[in-house]
C-alpha cells in the first residue's frame, strides 16, 4: 500500500513540475511587453504634437504681431489724410480770405482778363498739388488695409491650426493615459501569477523532498527484515532512522513594478551640465552629444550620460515638487527643461533658438509642474 501511495504521490509531483515550466515560460515574454510597446510610441506621438503645437504658437504670435503693426500703419494714415484735407481747406481760405472757396468765390473781382488768369492759375495749383498729396495718402491707407486683410485671414488659418493640434494633443494623452493605466494592471496581475506560480513550485519542492523521505524509510525497513535482526537466537531491535530535515519554503521574490526614480542628484551639477550645452543645436530625437531634443537634453543633464531616460510623459510620473530647487526638472505634457532658480530654467527649445534660458513663467501654456529626479 505504501508503495503504491508513493508513485502516486511522484507522479503527483512530476505534473506539478511541468505545469511550473509550462508557466515558466510566459515569463520568458511577459504579457504586458505590447502594452509598454504601445505607451512608449503613444508618448513620442504626444512629444511630436507637443513640438508641433509650439512651433505653430510662436507663428501665430509673429502673425498677430505683423497684424497689430499693420493696423496701427492704418490709424496713422487715416490722421494723416484728415491733417491734410483740414491743412488744404485752411490754407485756400486763408489766401482767399473766405471760409470756403469756389471757382465763383475765386473768380469774384477780377478787374480784368490777366488779373482772372493769375488766379484761375494759383488757384488749380494749390489744390493740384494738396489734392495729388491726399490721394497718395489715400492708396497707401487702401494698400495696408488690404494688407490686414490678408493678415488676418492668416491668422484664421493659423489659429484653427492651433485648435486642432490642441484637439490631438489632449486626445494623444489620453491614449497615454489609459495604456499606462492598462500596463499597470498587466503589470500587477504578471506579479501575481508569478507569485502563485513560485508558490506552486515550493509546494512541489517540499512534496519531492517528503516523498523521497517516505521511499527511505520504506527501503530501509525492508532490508532489515521488517525491523530485527537474527543475532544468536535474540532479537534486537534496528535503530529507528533519523528523520530528514523538512525543506523550507523559498519566498517568493516580487516581480518588478515601474517606479519613479528614487536616486538623488546634485543640484549644482544638474545645472552645470545644463549650462554647459547652452547654444547646442536642437534635433527631433536628439541625445547629443552635439544637438538635443527636450527630454534628450534633461536626461543628459541629470545623469552626465547621452541616453534618454524617458519622455516628458515619464517625467510627468515621477515625484511633484511644491518647493522648486536648482537641478529639478521642470515639465508638461509635451515639454520639459531643467529649473535653474529665479524663475528660469534651460531647455532645448526648438531648430530656430536651440538650447537656451527661458522663463518658466513664460513658456508654452504656462502649464509646467516641477518634479524631482
Amino acid at each position: 500500500m505504501r508503495t503504491a501511495n508513493t508513485h502516486r504521490n511522484m507522479a503527483r509531483c512530476a505534473a506539478t513540475a511541468t505545469l511550473a515550466c509550462v508557466l515558466g515560460l510566459g515569463l520568458v515574454a511577459p504579457a504586458y511587453a505590447d502594452t509598454a510597446s504601445d505607451l512608449a510610441a503613444a508618448r513620442t506621438k504626444l512629444e511630436q504634437i507637443g513640438t508641433q503645437t509650439q512651433q505653430i504658437h510662436e507663428e501665430l504670435s509673429a502673425q498677430t504681431q505683423e497684424l497689430d503693426q499693420t493696423a496701427g500703419e492704418i490709424t496713422q494714415k487715416q490722421q494723416e489724410i484728415a491733417e491734410g484735407q483740414a491743412k488744404l481747406s485752411s490754407y485756400v481760405a486763408g489766401e482767399y480770405k473766405t471760409g470756403g472757396l469756389s471757382l465763383l468765390q475765386v473768380l469774384t473781382g477780377v478787374d480784368d482778363l490777366g488779373d482772372m488768369l493769375n488766379r484761375l492759375f494759383y488757384y488749380g495749383k494749390v489744390s493740384d498739388k494738396q489734392a495729388q498729396t491726399i490721394q497718395e495718402v489715400k492708396d497707401l491707407k487702401q494698400q495696408l488695409t488690404d494688407k490686414q486683410a490678408e493678415q488676418e485671414k492668416n491668422v484664421a488659418a493659423t489659429q484653427k491650426k492651433v485648435d486642432e493640434l490642441n484637439a490631438q494633443q489632449a486626445e494623444a494623452q489620453s491614449v497615454v493615459n489609459s495604456l499606462d493605466s492598462q500596463l499597470q494592471a498587466e503589470l500587477a496581475a504578471e506579479a501575481e501569477a508569478n507569485a502563485a506560480l513560485q508558490a506552486g513550485i515550493n509546494a512541489s519542492t517540499a512534496e519531492k523532498a517528503t516523498v523521497s523521505n517516505d521511499t527511505a524509510g520504506t527501503t530501509e525497513n525492508t532490508n532489515n527484515g521488517g525491523g530485527t535482526t537474527n543475532n544468536g537466537g535474540s532479537n534486537t531491535p534496528a535503530p529507528a532512522p533519523a528523520p530528514a530535515p523538512t525543506p523550507q519554503p523559498v519566498t517568493p521574490a516580487p516581480a518588478p513594478t515601474p517606479s519613479a526614480p528614487s536616486q538623488s542628484v546634485d543640484g549644482g551639477t544638474v545645472v552645470s551640465r545644463a549650462y554647459s550645452k547652452l547654444g547646442y543645436a536642437y534635433s527631433w530625437g536628439g541625445i547629443g552629444p552635439n544637438s538635443f531634443d527636450c527630454s534628450g537634453f534633461v536626461s543628459y543633464c541629470l545623469t552626465g550620460r547621452y541616453c534618454r531616460l524617458g519622455t516628458t510623459g515619464t517625467f510627468m510620473g515621477w515625484t511633484r515638487v511644491s518647493d522648486p530647487q536648482p537641478g529639478d526638472v521642470v515639465v508638461n505634457s509635451y515639454h520639459t527643461g531643467i529649473y535653474i532658480g529665479n524663475g528660469q530654467m534651460i531647455h532645448a527649445s526648438d531648430y530656430k533658438t536651440g538650447v537656451i534660458i527661458s522663463s518658466v513663467a513664460a513658456g508654452m501654456n504656462n502649464n509646467y509642474i516641477f518634479v524631482r529626479y
